[in-house]
């Protein structure tokens, strides 16, 4: 991919996505998204959506533009010199990148990482949408975040893409917890989405995490820094990495260092909070495993709204981020509520993108 500018890497991808976008929109206007043509439409789409995120990411320039991939491929060459692995954390990526240092090239290291974090949802999108998974697929990759952290954070956007993969396995209890347990190895931070997970089998209450996520807005607006001090207090932080997303101050220009409470990221988050409570109590959608998602992505999204303060909280909104299309767009293709629904998905999926076009292209 070194046919684009270094420069205008980021531009082009989210340029294309919303061509991506548009055309999706524009071909449900004269479609009823459930004639057997969608189906075929559906497949290809998916399909040509994948390469091209394979061929974009995968292929990338090898470039510190990317932030912290420079700093992989560093390791990397060192693994290959050393044969040793001398981080002690997240041990699970570490020695999977010692086994690659022994057989591949930083290039192709980097392009199997893709492929890993572009095909795992991909597989998770197919098994519960089997039919219509383009959409799905679509919503997940229109994310806010998504490109950042199968570029730059890739240690965590490898370990989410496993945990989408995990949940997808409704019905196997050995392999949900086999992706569980390899996102916890790729990246610790996972442990707040697992955590989640295993509460929400007990609690299973909905409106009671609807109300825990819009005291957490309270309880953030009233406390302050009260609750990074709290959770560093708890062990939370006693990672030397984590305590410095809740203390580092002002060492990045990014668009989560030092900048106090978010309300535009708030709004962000509170649009799959709408979704869900709209096709829960006004649409009566009680799909088990839709509770159940809503449910965690509840609880790990009020996690992020107590710390937005800290520096880099980017890290911990990104644990229930990543779920967000899946939580957006799960009811619009498990039930038919409206006629013209097929083209409503794709009005929310525009809109929805277009939150990630702004932040990313226009400001």
């Amino acid at each position: 991919m070194n046919l684009i500018p270094i420069q205008y890497y980021t531009l082009t991808y989210y340029t294309i996505l919303l061509l991506i976008v548009s055309f999706t929109l524009l071909y449900t206007v004269s479609s009823s998204g459930w004639s057997s043509r969608d189906i075929y439409f559906n497949s290809i789409s998916a399909n040509l959506l994948f390469i091209f995120l394979l061929i974009f990411i995968g292929l990338r320039p090898r470039s510190y533009i990317f932030g912290d991939m420079g700093t992989y491929l560093h390791y990397f060459r060192d693994m290959q010199i050393d044969g040793r692995v001398t981080s002690q954390g997240d041990w699970g990526f570490y020695y999977f990148m010692l086994f690659l240092s022994k057989l591949v090239s930083g290039k192709v290291f980097i392009f199997i990482l893709a492929i890993l974090y572009i095909y795992a949802p991909y597989i998770a999108v197919k098994r519960l949408f089997p039919k219509y998974y383009f959409f799905a697929f679509l919503f997940i990759i229109t994310s806010f975040s998504f490109f950042s952290y199968g570029t730059n954070g890739l240690r965590n956007g490898l370990a989410t893409s496993f945990f989408i993969l995990g949940i997808s396995y409704t019905a196997n209890n050995k392999m949900r917890w086999f992706w569980f347990l390899l996102a916890w190895s790729f990246h610790s931070s996972l442990v707040l989405p697992i955590f989640a997970y295993l509460l929400t089998r007990f609690i299973t209450s909905n409106s009671l995490y609807f109300k825990i996520w819009f005291l957490s807005i309270v309880l953030s607006l009233t406390m302050g820094t009260f609750w990074e001090n709290f959770f560093l207090n708890l062990g939370f932080g006693n990672s030397e990495k984590i305590a410095g997303y809740f203390r580092a101050k002002d060492l990045y220009n990014d668009s989560f260092s030092s900048t106090g409470f978010r309300w535009d990221f708030l709004l962000y988050s509170a649009l799959p909070v709408y979704v869900a409570y709209y096709f829960i109590y006004k649409k009566k959608f009680k799909d088990k495993f839709y509770l159940r998602l809503v449910n965690i992505y509840l609880l790990v999204n009020a996690f992020w709204i107590l710390v937005v303060r800290a520096s880099f909280s980017n890290r911990f909104a990104y644990l229930s981020w990543f779920m967000m299309g899946l939580v957006i767009v799960y009811p619009f293709l498990k039930n038919i509520y409206w006629k013209d629904q097929y083209m409503r998905m794709a009005i929310v999926l525009f809109l929805y993108f277009s939150f990630t076009y702004f932040m990313n292209v226009i400001i």
